[in-house]
């Protein structure tokens, strides 16, 4: 598999540039942005108080004040910034190697001084420093559940919004369904919620996305699960993919315990990404040639790198009575079983679609088996001990394979 950047290393340092001026702005944002750092927030003018307390809230490990534009309000805000606590470290910045700079700075609270050759040795130096005082994170960062369909069709959104529903309730945490089909994407219609701002919006203000920013584009469903939506209106997203995207998903691991991504069906940069960064991949087939076939093809692709502990095949559709092809020669020719079956409930799916009402409200074979993959998925035991006789719950039925052996 191509190497692709990884966005949310837990050790990448976040940073933010308060820096007027557009031409020095941008030098640092390249310098200072690698494998192990990442520029969320990029100021145009110093901050006022309002604004300090935001750079605050955003919490970012490292942040780059300009000096040149002018001296003393730039000093103020290091003081602020230095004076709030050591969770940020406050690096000055000149065009001028001026020792009388470099002392007011520091007195003003900064612990390193950056001057505009900006060689890269320098810039590393100093980010490793910044990382050596960072206070260790008792959080880890969220896992990321991806949803891919081999073809067109087979159902992967139905199964993604559904599955979120199923992880909300059974994990008991923080869900957010990342809907990352840009062009045509239906979760936040498979929920039955309406949404005004996307995943499109997300990634167009790249510059502009922190949490408080990826706050206003969530609409939450009533079970507490969190929506980003796909654009409503239809585009070819031209979308400036790496940055965005790498900022996108860490705020979302950082303030979701699990990020369920339906991928869609055209597979770019930001695919290629999910895939990379993904903690498990299921792979949504079906029992018929063009579905396998590019199975087969995207098992080739997905498997190397050792990423297959990290993928299940889940079989959509699944009837072994009226399948076009049988269930022991569709793993023969993939080489691989599949991981979950997903009963074919044709009505129950229908109805949902039609009354866009999600079918984790109500009890049909697609959930029984839509809930164990949650419970997997959150390390609870998949099958669920039965209730008393008359306390009905959908839980309680009837004892489902879900899992296959190779």
């Amino acid at each position: 598999m191509p190497e692709t950047p990884d966005f949310t290393k837990s050790n990448a340092l976040s940073i933010a540039l308060i820096v007027p001026d557009a031409k020095p702005r941008r030098a640092l944002s390249m310098a200072m942005t690698g494998p192990d750092s990442i520029v969320v927030r990029e100021l145009e003018d110093y901050p006022s108080q309002s604004g300090l307390d935001e750079l605050a809230r955003l919490n970012s490990d490292v942040v780059v004040v300009d000096l040149d534009a002018n001296i003393g309000r730039a000093l103020a805000v290091i003081g602020d910034i230095s004076g709030r606590g050591p969770a940020s470290t406050v690096m000055a910045y000149s065009r001028h190697n001026d020792p009388t700079l470099l002392r007011q700075s520091m007195e003003a609270g900064s612990r390193e001084f950056l001057v505009e050759s900006l060689l890269s040795e320098t810039v590393d130096e100093a980010l490793a420093r910044a990382l050596s005082r960072r206070p260790s994170r008792k959080k880890d960062l969220g896992k990321v559940l991806v949803f891919t369909p081999a073809k067109g069709g087979v159902g992967v959104t139905t199964l993604t919004a559904n599955f979120a529903m199923a992880l909300t309730r059974e994990s008991g945490a923080r869900v957010v369904v990342a809907d990352m089909d840009f062009q045509l994407g239906q979760i936040a219609l498979s929920l039955g919620v309406n949404a005004s701002f996307s995943t499109a919006d997300a990634l167009k203000n790249a510059n502009r996305l922190d949490r408080d920013f990826l706050s206003t584009l969530l609409v939450r469903h009533s079970s507490g699960l969190a929506v980003l939506s796909s654009p409503e209106k239809y585009d070819f997203a031209h979308l400036s993919t790496h940055e965005g995207a790498g900022r996108l998903f860490r705020i979302l691991r950082e303030e979701f315990d699990y990020v369920v991504v339906d991928t869609g069906t055209y597979h770019g940069h930001v695919q290629e990404a999910l895939f990379e960064m993904a903690d498990k991949v299921y792979l949504v087939t079906e029992l018929t040639l063009p579905a396998l076939r590019n199975t087969h093809r995207l098992l080739s692709y997905l498997a190397d790198g050792d990423r297959s502990q990290a993928l299940e095949v889940v079989v959509s559709r699944f009837d072994s009575r009226h399948a076009d092809i049988d269930e022991n020669t569709a793993m023969k020719a993939m080489g691989r079983s599949f991981t979950w079956r997903i009963p074919n409930d044709y009505a129950a799916a229908r109805t949902a679609q039609a009354n866009g009402v999600p079918l984790a409200t109500e009890s049909s074979p697609i959930m029984k088996v839509l809930v164990k993959m949650a419970r997997a998925a959150c390390g609870k035991p998949v099958e669920i001990e039965k209730k008393a006789a008359g306390r009905f719950s959908f839980f309680s039925s009837k004892q489902l394979a879900a899992t296959l052996e190779a």
